[in-house]
């Protein structure tokens, strides 16, 4: 910024850069603007006083206009308010400068010769004319000083109509002797000396770059210090969780090989266990096998007639098949039916009339060939 206003001035002001000194703050920053205040002065009105300075042996900290000390010494006596306008008004015959704060934020600054007559009127039209801003004397309060503010107190203007009111800017927090008073037509030089007591709200220097006090920048070899300890502390205690967890490796490492037999016998165990479970698993199995076999033909013993003579019998997973001859075939599938051990029962053949194959049996009897299945799991009823 500093570089684009030294490039932009001498465009408007009759001035090269090499003519003059200047400073800059910006005081607020919206989207698509930025509004700052700057203030220039000619290097040969200030030199005069800079030789003088260095001649006697002084060191100038801060060069600043009348207006920012006082707006400085104003808003650290808090004088502002947040909905007013509070106008400091410095009376110097034969000017006037006027600085316009509303709330804390610096809006206007005027510097305008006085007249001989009607004085005040041109100072509260110097106001109203401030293009675009709140122009309204019920919200103005001013506060009057300068060198010609106490002797010449312009007492007409102290009884415009409409005006919130006139006093003397604020100094109440500093203290003074019982018998000692702080004449506002000094108030700028009170507040010069705020720069180097407290931060100031406005910060302004006229005083040449080169000569300006450097201050050292110690962030970066703080910084430097900083990140060597924490990487010192870092590498330390990495250093000592690396040989914790050594040691504790170790520690398992050792305890894994004493346990390693105990743990041999156990999985040894397991394995029988493992082994004689299958095996009784399997003993279940044919058991149950077994006995549903049994059950099976002692169902069929008691449901089908003491005639029938079966020949072929054939049991796998639910499906039980038998092969035989009857007197009467179709009336098994009934008898069947009813049993509670089975169920679906249906002919697997048609039924035919044959000689039974047996000794002693001379008369044709009904061949048949049934399937059926095993209600639920099989199991008895």
């Amino acid at each position: 910024m500093r570089k684009v206003l030294e490039y932009e001035t001498p465009k408007l002001t009759p001035f090269d850069k090499e003519d003059f000194w200047f400073d800059f703050q910006v005081l607020k920053e919206e989207t698509d603007w930025l509004y700052l205040v700057a203030v220039f002065v000619k290097k040969e009105e200030l030199s005069p006083y800079l030789g003088l300075l260095k001649k006697m042996g002084i060191q100038p900290i801060s060069i600043q206009i009348p207006a920012v000390s006082a707006l400085n010494l104003f808003l650290y006596h808090e004088g502002e308010k947040e909905n007013e306008i509070s106008v400091l008004l410095d009376v110097n015959d034969p000017f006037f400068e006027m600085n316009v704060l509303e709330g804390k934020e610096w809006k206007d600054n005027f510097h305008l010769p006085l007249p001989a007559q009607e004085k005040e009127e041109q100072i509260l039209h110097a106001f109203k004319r401030r293009e675009g801003k709140d122009s309204s004397l019920s919200r103005a309060m001013f506060f009057v000083y300068g060198l010609d503010a106490t002797e010449k107190a312009l007492p007409s203007f102290q009884e415009t109509e409409g005006m919130r009111g006139v006093a003397s800017p604020p100094v109440q927090k500093i203290e003074v002797g019982a018998d000692e008073s702080l004449p506002d037509y000094i108030y700028p030089s009170i507040g010069l000396p705020l720069t180097g007591l407290t931060d100031t709200r406005f910060k302004l220097n006229l005083l040449p770059p080169e000569m300006r006090r450097k201050v050292r920048d110690y962030g970066k070899p703080v910084f430097m210090v900083l990140l060597c300890l924490a990487l010192i502390l870092g590498l330390i205690w990495g250093g000592g969780v690396y040989s914790r967890y050594q040691s504790d490796l170790e520690n398992l490492r050792s305890e894994v090989k004493k346990r390693k037999p105990e743990v041999e016998a156990v999985e040894k165990i397991q394995k029988q266990r493992t082994e004689l479970a299958l095996e009784m698993t399997e003993f279940e199995r044919i058991s149950r096998g077994a006995v549903s076999g049994v059950q099976i033909l002692k169902e069929l013993t008691l449901v089908l007639p003491p005639s029938v003579w079966i020949w072929h019998y054939k049991f796998a997973g639910r499906e039980v098949e038998i092969s035989g001859f009857a007197d009467s075939a179709s009336e098994l599938i009934s008898l069947l039916d009813k049993s509670p051990l089975f169920e679906k029962v249906e002919f697997l053949a048609p039924v035919t009339k044959e000689r039974e194959r047996r000794i002693g049996a001379q008369k044709e009897r009904e061949r048949f060939k049934i399937k059926m299945k095993l209600e639920g799991t099989g199991g008895a009823p």
